[in-house]
This record gives C-alpha cells, sequence and structure tokens, in this order.
C-alpha cells in the first residue's frame, strides 16, 4: 500500500511540475535576450552616430583651416604686389615673386623647372669596399 501512496505522490507531483512549467512564460530568456539584442544595437547606432558626427565635425574645421590659410595667404600675396612692387627690384629680388598662387598647380607654374620634380632613388653614402653590397642594396643583409 505504502507503493501506492509512493504511484499517487510521484504523479501528482509530476502534474504539478507541468503545471507550473507551462504556468511559467517560457518566452522569458527569449524575450530578455531580445531587449538585450536591442539594447546592444541601439548603442551601436548612437556610437556610429557619434563618430559620422566627430568626422563630419573635423571636416568642417579642416575646411575652415583651409579656408582661412588661403585667405591668408592672398591677403599676403596681395599685401606683396602692392607695397613691394617698383621698378628697381624685378623677378626674384622682388618679394611679390616670391608668392605662388594656390590655385595653381605647383607641376604647371611656369617658374619651376622640370628637373625640381624628377624622381631620384635614394644614395648611399656609406662606405664599403668596392665589391661591397651596400645597405640600400636590395641584397644587403641576405647571405647566399
Amino acid at each position: 500500500m505504502s507503493w501506492l501512496l509512493y504511484l499517487i505522490v510521484l504523479v501528482v507531483g509530476g502534474f504539478g511540475g507541468y503545471v507550473l512549467a507551462r504556468a511559467r512564460n517560457p518566452d522569458t530568456r527569449v524575450r530578455e535576450l531580445e531587449e538585450h539584442l536591442r539594447s546592444l544595437q541601439a548603442r551601436f547606432d548612437s556610437y556610429q552616430e557619434s563618430v559620422t558626427q566627430h568626422f563630419v565635425t573635423t571636416a568642417q574645421l579642416a575646411n575652415a583651416v583651409t579656408q582661412g590659410y588661403r585667405e591668408m595667404h592672398e591677403h599676403l600675396q596681395h599685401g606683396a604686389q602692392t607695397l613691394c612692387a617698383d621698378n628697381r627690384r624685378h623677378g626674384s629680388d622682388n618679394p611679390a615673386q616670391a608668392f605662388e598662387r594656390l590655385d595653381t598647380p605647383r607641376a604647371l607654374q611656369g617658374s619651376l623647372n622640370d628637373d625640381t620634380y624628377a624622381l631620384e632613388p635614394p644614395r648611399d653614402y656609406a662606405t664599403k669596399k668596392p665589391l661591397e653590397r651596400g645597405t640600400l642594396d636590395e641584397g644587403f643583409g641576405f647571405r647566399e
């Protein structure tokens, strides 16, 4: 008879556990994860917006500095042409000729020759024996 009591307690306990499991919402963990995901997404969106705003502001400030530099350069150029223009000074002696125009690329200006922009590989000035490789040689430091 005691085994019947154990069996009844087991069935009632199993049924009670089943009812409690159904009564407790099984989607609680899923909702917690979804809320956490929404929170992380909101933080990420906020961070992206902050980064975008930072670089927009940085670009505006850099443009303002560039424009200020351009205005200062044009002011100095105009002042040099106005104040230093005399008939006794010509060519490179005249400070008014020292300013380059900002809107013309340097390579296109007539005052500079093409030799200024010729690319030349670096020279190896380190002392070495006649058949020894220099430090700028491609194979320097490698043993054959």
